[in-house]
């Protein structure tokens, strides 16, 4: 959180509000069997070493050469330019689509930054242009000398990490990010320039869930806070989705529903929200909060680890709802033609519709020039719809068609379509 908060912190009474939720848990947020496996694989053990590295508790390994992450403050370009390049080989190693966002701002001093976020993306296999995000930011402060940042943001930073690695070997329907930005505590920089750059591309963002010093509990309550814009469409919604997930898996925490309260214009979701996104923030307990806030004391040993580690299960198990985790293995590939059965001739524009039998999604395309058609589709069993795209012709249905992974083969299926008959009507002449 940037330095704001700490005034904001002894002005302002903390602390959410219960939330007020639907009285029925919506079917989509019931324990998924494959998502508590995922998320029981985090562990404290794993947390802490990982977060020893980014704090500089222990050397990394950068760019094939140990080194120690002394401080990740922005205004220090060599060390940040490290610690993102840190992040951006941890999640390539997951074989995800990893790219640096570049963006430029000028201090109160006329002083030009260039600096960057990291971004990984793991496509969705059935709405890829529906996108979610799991963000955090990366930098920290104190501004000079060591910075170890554990709670803001090393707890964070290490979650969306966490989440990646995990979440990486398995398919969803809709796209997954995983973002960390830089810039945070200079009043949003990265996050910012991302957001605006999401909107002028037209990314379709769904939701973004932003985790911003979860690491911090030093009572009973296990008090988790979600902060969001209620005016922005489907804001609500997602601290719904976040609390529900922590009773359907039974994580040891207590989600309050803080409302559009001022920390909610604090972090980077804010950033989104501005741009009309959906956006919550997700943060320790305002009413327990972190003695060593932007201090070199911030270090790993002042944690609650258990409740970081149920703080990170509930952020990767929310976000493995919203990108809807499919029961799969991967991608295949479904070509075949459509033809006339009587004539073996091929009918173009005519409509393919592959049912998966797994899960509720249809898949469609049309035959091009030739009758052919061509379907991406993720392995399983599917029931295949053709219908001509001018009439005359019954529609044909095969049933049990199976589309395997981990081959470059494509599954070739050739449907075709009978043409209704010709009926004659009887032709009276008569004579003059």
């Amino acid at each position: 959180l940037p330095p704001v908060l700490a005034l904001l912190f002894l002005s302002l009474i903390l602390g959410g509000i219960a939330s007020a939720k639907p009285a029925a848990l919506p079917a989509s947020t019931l324990l998924q069997p494959p998502v508590a496996t995922i998320i029981s694989q985090v562990t404290t053990p794993t947390l802490a070493y990982e977060l020893a590295g980014l704090t500089g508790e222990r050397p990394v390994t950068v760019a094939g050469s140990l080194y120690t992450i002394t401080t990740r403050n922005t205004y220090h370009s060599g060390p940040i330019s490290m610690a993102t390049r840190y992040a951006f080989e941890q999640l390539a190693a997951h074989n995800l689509v990893v790219t640096y966002h570049n963006y430029v701002w000028t201090d109160r001093y006329g002083y030009r930054h260039d600096r960057r976020n990291v971004v990984a993306e793991k496509p969705g296999l059935v709405n890829p242009d529906e996108i979610y995000l799991i963000a955090a930011h990366v930098d920290n402060l104190p501004e000079d000398g060591r910075a170890p940042g554990a709670d803001d943001n090393g707890s964070g930073s290490i979650a969306v990490l966490m989440a990646a690695r995990l979440l990486a070997p398995r398919y969803f329907a809709h796209t997954i990010r995983f973002v960390l930005f830089t810039g945070e505590e200079q009043g949003l920089r990265g996050s910012a320039a991302y957001a605006a750059d999401c909107q002028s591309r037209g990314d379709d963002v769904r939701g973004v869930v932003n985790l911003d010093m979860i690491g911090y509990n030093s009572d009973a309550n296990r008090a988790i806070d979600i902060y969001t814009q209620p005016p922005v469409t489907g804001s609500l919604e997602l601290t719904y989705l976040f609390s529900d997930v922590v009773g359907a898996y039974g994580l040891n925490l207590a989600p309050y529903y803080g409302g559009p309260d001022w920390p909610v214009r604090a972090s980077d979701q804010w950033s989104f929200l501005q741009r009309g996104y959906p956006a919550v923030l997700v943060i320790e307990d305002m009413d327990d909060f972190t003695p060593a806030y932007h201090r070199v004391t911030d270090t790993l040993s002042t944690l609650d680890l258990d409740y970081y580690a149920d703080a990170t299960r509930a952020a990767i198990a929310t976000i493995a709802h919203l990108g809807c985790l499919l029961p799969t293995d991967g991608p295949g590939r479904l070509s075949g033609t459509v033809y006339d059965l009587n004539t073996a001739h091929p009918l173009s524009n005519a409509t393919v519709a592959a049912l998966w039998t797994a899960a509720p999604y249809t898949f469609t395309t049309l035959t091009g020039a030739g009758g052919i058609y061509s379907l991406s589709l993720p392995a399983g069993r599917y029931t295949l719809t053709a219908r001509s795209g001018s009439g005359g012709y019954y529609p044909a249905t095969i049933s049990g068609v199976l589309i395997t992974t981990g081959t470059t083969a494509v599954i070739v299926q050739d449907i075709a379509l009978a043409p209704w008959p010709r009926l004659y009507l009887p032709c009276v002449v008569r004579r003059p």
